[in-house]
């Protein structure tokens, strides 16, 4: 990560660890734009919409502080029964979330928005990956609930911490669970010539 130069350069506008962990893993040099005060919708689209009408604000909310760069938002959300399940709000709220994963499929979708200001280029795009919970117990549940570890992750877990011991299979991309799904981020900085 680096401090902001009046140069060509790329920004995350996010300030999650774990989207800055995975930039750093594909090897850019970025910024992180904060912060970011977009009001993300929560309901009232589908799933693949919402997450990129989310991932597009949040670019777009940075995008005139940051001019000759390459701006990237991201959105991720679980969707199980065709409930969204974002961030829980309380301890109980995640408690309920695990619940209802336990033992059963969800999907997470993560939108992304990758902006050129220098060329006025929008590219916008979702991914999905299916996950597979394992049957929890209402010890595990509550001991997880008490490490704090899901107040802040969509669908109350982290794949890429303790929760990833829940997994017991997953069809698509990693990284996207995670929260960027760097696939579809390299081949949107490709398009840009990135």
């Amino acid at each position: 990560m680096k401090e902001f130069m009046n140069t060509r350069n790329i920004c995350l506008a996010s300030s999650s660890p774990r989207r800055q962990q995975i930039l750093e893993e594909i090897g850019l040099d970025f910024a992180v734009c904060h912060p970011v005060r977009f009001k993300e919708k929560l309901c009232g689209l589908d799933p693949e919409a919402l997450v990129c009408h989310n991932a597009l604000g949040k670019a777009k909310e940075v995008d005139e502080k940051y001019k000759n760069s390459i701006i990237i938002g991201c959105d991720t959300i679980v969707t199980y029964n065709n409930e969204i399940l974002g961030k829980p709000l309380t301890p109980d709220n995640a408690h309920d979330m695990l619940k209802k994963l336990s033992g059963n499929c969800h999907s997470v979708f993560s939108g992304l928005a990758v902006i050129d200001t220098q060329r006025n280029k929008e590219l916008i795009g979702h991914d999905k990956t299916e996950v597979k919970f394992r049957d929890l117990s209402e010890e595990e549940i509550n001991n997880y609930v008490a490490s704090g570890e899901p107040i802040d992750k969509a669908g109350a877990y982290g794949i890429q911490e303790c929760g990833g011991a829940f997994v017991e299979s997953i069809n698509g991309s990693f990284s996207n669970v995670v929260g960027l799904p760097k696939e579809l981020l390299t081949r949107f900085l490709e398009e840009l010539e990135i």
